[in-house]
C-alpha cells in the first residue's frame, strides 16, 4: 500500500464583516424562526455578515476542510466561536454564547438557545472563519 501525501496550506485570515458580538445579536433576534431549518451553516455565515455562499457544500464539508487545515479545537468553547456537533445523524453548526450555551438553528427546526451538552457530547469548535465567503 502506498503513502498518501497531504499538503497543509496556510490559510489567510480575513476579518468577518460582523464581529462576534454583532453576530450573536443578529442570531438572538431570530430566536423562534423556523426559516433556517437545515441551514445551520448558511445561518452562521449570514450572522457574521456574509451575503454570498461560503464555498462549502454543507457543515460536513466545512468541518472536513477545517480539520484538514488544523483549525479545530476541543474543550471549553469561547463566546463567539463556531461549535460543530453531531445531532440527528448529521453535522450541524451553532455559535457559542459562552458558559456551555449555543445559538443557531437547532435540530428541533427553530433558531434557539440550547445547552450544548443537551444537543451533543460529540463536538469541536473553531474560530468563526469563512475563508471563501464574500
Amino acid at each position: 500500500m502506498g503513502e498518501i501525501a497531504v499538503e497543509r496550506r496556510t490559510v489567510e485570515w480575513v476579518s468577518n464583516p460582523r464581529d462576534p458580538e454583532s453576530a450573536l445579536s443578529w442570531q438572538l433576534e431570530r430566536v423562534g424562526s423556523a426559516a433556517w431549518q437545515e441551514w445551520s451553516l448558511k445561518f452562521q455565515r449570514m450572522a457574521f455578515g456574509y451575503a454570498q455562499d461560503s464555498g462549502w457544500h454543507d457543515p460536513t464539508d466545512a468541518l472536513s476542510w477545517l480539520d484538514h487545515h488544523a483549525l479545530l479545537h476541543e474543550g471549553a468553547v469561547p463566546r463567539g466561536a463556531l461549535v460543530w456537533y453531531q445531532a440527528a445523524d448529521r453535522i450541524r453548526v451553532a455559535c457559542s454564547l459562552g458558559s456551555g450555551q449555543v445559538v443557531g438553528p437547532l435540530p428541533t427546526g427553530q433558531v434557539g438557545v440550547a445547552e450544548l451538552s443537551a444537543l451533543s457530547t460529540d463536538y469541536v469548535w473553531s474560530d468563526a472563519h469563512f475563508p471563501f465567503a464574500h
